[in-house]
C-alpha cells in the first residue's frame, strides 16, 4: 500500500458527535490497568482485555480472563497477530531500551526515547508489524516504510483496519476535544468523555476496526458499533 504523505499537522478539524449514548458496555479490571483488544480466538471479533503494569500481566476479558504474566512493570502492552494464524498475541515495548519484545520472537530495537509503540499490519500479509508515533513531532514511523507526520501535540496514536482491506491505517485520538481522526478525514468523530483512553478493534466481525474507549474511573470498555 502507498504511504499517504501529509505535510505539517493537522489544524482547524472539527469533530461531530457520533452517539448520544455508549453501547454495550462492559465493565472489567482494577484500578491503573491499561486497556487492549484483540482477538484471542480467531473467531473475527476483537474483544477488550487489560494489562496490569503493577504485576506485568495481560487479562483477557472474554470469558477466559485468565492471566498472562510477560514484560517488566514499567512495559507498555501491545497486541498483535504476529505470524498470520488469526489469532492476536500479546507483547511489550520497553521504552527505557527502545525494545519491542513478543513471545519466541527476537527482540526488535526501535525509535527514540520518548516514541510511543503501534502495531499494525502495514502491507496487508496477515502479520502485524511494529512501529512508532513521535509526539515531539506528531509522527508516525512504521518499520520498513516511509514516515508519516498526522496529527496535534497531545493526540493519541491509534491504528486500525479502517476500510476492511486488510491494510492497517493511521489516525488519532484527540483527548482534549474527545474526538478521533483518521487520514482523509475532514471532520472528527466524537466519542467518549475527559479522560477516556481510545480502544481500537472490530467489534462486529465485519473487518473492519471500529472506535471505542476505556474510562478508567469506572473501568469500564465501551465500543462503538
Amino acid at each position: 500500500m502507498a504511504a499517504v504523505i501529509v505535510a505539517g499537522v493537522v489544524v482547524g478539524l472539527q469533530a461531530t458527535q457520533a452517539h448520544a449514548e455508549l453501547p454495550r458496555p462492559l465493565t472489567f479490571g482494577n484500578p491503573g490497568d491499561v486497556p487492549i483488544a484483540g482477538d484471542w480466538d480467531a473467531d473475527l471479533d476483537d474483544e477488550p482485555g487489560v494489562y496490569r503494569p503493577s504485576t506485568s500481566t495481560f487479562y483477557r476479558a472474554d470469558g477466559v480472563g485468565y492471566p498472562i504474566p510477560y514484560g517488566n512493570t514499567d512495559d507498555t502492552p501491545i497486541v498483535g497477530d504476529w505470524n498470520g494464524n488469526e489469532l492476536d498475541e500479546i507483547g511489550v515495548y520497553r521504552p527505557g531500551e527502545r525494545t519491542f519484545y513478543r513471545p519466541g520472537r527476537t527482540p526488535v530495537t526501535f525509535g527514540n526515547p520518548g516514541d510511543l509503540p503501534i502495531v499494525g499490519d502495514w502491507n496487508g500479509d496477515g502479520r502485524d508489524d511494529l512501529g512508532v508515533y513521535r509526539p515531539s513531532t506528531s509522527t508516525f514511523y512504521r518499520l520498513g516504510y516511509t514516515p508519516i507526520a498526522y496529527g496535534n501535540a497531545g493526540d493519541v496514536p491509534i491504528i486500525g483496519d479502517w476500510t476492511g482491506d486488510g491494510d492497517d491505517d493511521i489516525g488519532v485520538y484527540r483527548p482534549g476535544i474527545s474526538a478521533f481522526f483518521r487520514v482523509g478525514m475532514t471532520t472528527g468523530i466524537r466519542f467518549g468523555n475527559t479522560g477516556d483512553k481510545p480502544v481500537i478493534g472490530d467489534w462486529d466481525g465485519d473487518g473492519r476496526d471500529d472506535l471505542g474507549v476505556y474510562r478508567p474511573g469506572n473501568r469500564t470498555f465501551y465500543p462503538w458499533d
